[in-house]
């Protein structure tokens, strides 16, 4: 497997490939790096590797003795499709890309299924993938179809040149209606499969718009600057303002017996990477999160729904 690094990053090599391999821990990255299973630009390193712009590192994980890749047919709705991008609907329970113990129900296993030839810049595990909702997460995501719209997506991604906005319902009442968040985010120390608030952390920017509330609940608009994992569910957590069904991080009790997370990503609107064509793709509500929008806000008429 290769992974092309195309920006700055400033970290040891066995940080990153830690925080790139969110379920393999650090001491086996560690040792699969001192063995020679890791290279960087063909030649070894040691585990205080500084990665760099432009390094090509090469890694071996059969050491781990990982389950291969397979196409599957999943219930994952395609809104948009050309020669070089896809838009697809990403539901809840369906993680964006493999990791060493979950080899299925992905992303990257439906991409497989529908397209040949995917461009794995980011490795194989992550073909097509140039950005990742949580697994609990449902709403839009970019897919890339070929190597070029997969740089230029990522250039993009990365000079913030993509809106990218989300519909979440919060717990507690917000004494403003708008604000910003801007707090650095970090793996938590105690659960790696956690983030945690941390002057150390990568820095990360969220704002918010209140667009209705009760005593106990706020509906929210928001717009994500950065896209750190579990960052608004961080951010949200960080302000008392936890997402509704959020079994990770919210620990509130509800009255309502909610099985999904009240987050989702309603909205793209970009330039595409390849025509440079002005493009905005929007979903509504899925019903469970409409359910609860129209049970909280108490909406009897369907029209009064607002569908942002």
């Amino acid at each position: 497997m290769k992974i092309t690094i195309d920006e700055q990053i400033n970290q040891r090599i066995d940080q990153f490939l830690s925080d790139y391999y969110e379920d393999i821990s650090r001491s086996k990255l560690s040792s699969l790096i001192k063995n020679g299973d890791v290279l960087v630009n063909d030649k070894k390193v040691k585990p205080s590797y500084i990665v760099n712009n432009n390094d090509e590192i090469s890694i071996d994980l059969s050491a781990l003795d990982i389950k291969p890749i397979l196409a599957e047919n999943l219930p994952i709705e395609i809104v948009y499709q050309d020669d070089d991008i896809a838009i697809i609907n990403k539901p809840i329970d369906i993680i964006s890309h493999p990791t060493e113990k979950i080899r299925s129900n992905t992303v990257v296993n439906f991409l497989l299924s529908k397209f040949e030839n995917l461009p794995t810049l980011n490795g194989e595990d992550r073909a097509g993938i140039v950005h990742r909702l949580d697994k609990d997460t449902s709403g839009l995501m970019i897919v890339a179809l070929n190597e070029e719209s997969m740089k230029q997506l990522k250039k993009m991604f990365q000079n913030r040149n993509i809106i990218k906005k989300y519909r979440a319902i919060v717990n507690n009442r917000f004494s403003e209606n708008e604000g910003v968040i801007e707090k650095n985010i970090s793996r938590n120390m105690s659960n790696r499969k956690l983030m945690a608030i941390s002057e150390d952390g990568k820095y990360a920017k969220t704002a918010y718009k209140v667009l209705k509330q009760t005593s106990e609940y706020a509906y929210l608009d928001i717009d994500l600057f950065t896209g750190r994992t579990h960052q608004i569910r961080v951010h949200m957590k960080s302000i008392n303002h936890p997402i509704l069904g959020d079994a990770d991080y919210n620990n509130i009790k509800s009255k309502y017996n909610i099985s999904a997370q009240l987050l989702q990503a309603y909205r793209l609107e970009f330039d595409h990477p390849i025509t440079k064509k002005h493009m905005k793709v929007e979903i509504p509500m899925y019903p469970e999160f409409k359910k609860y929008y129209n049970i909280i806000f108490e909406v009897q008429d369907e029209s009064r729904n607002t569908n942002l």
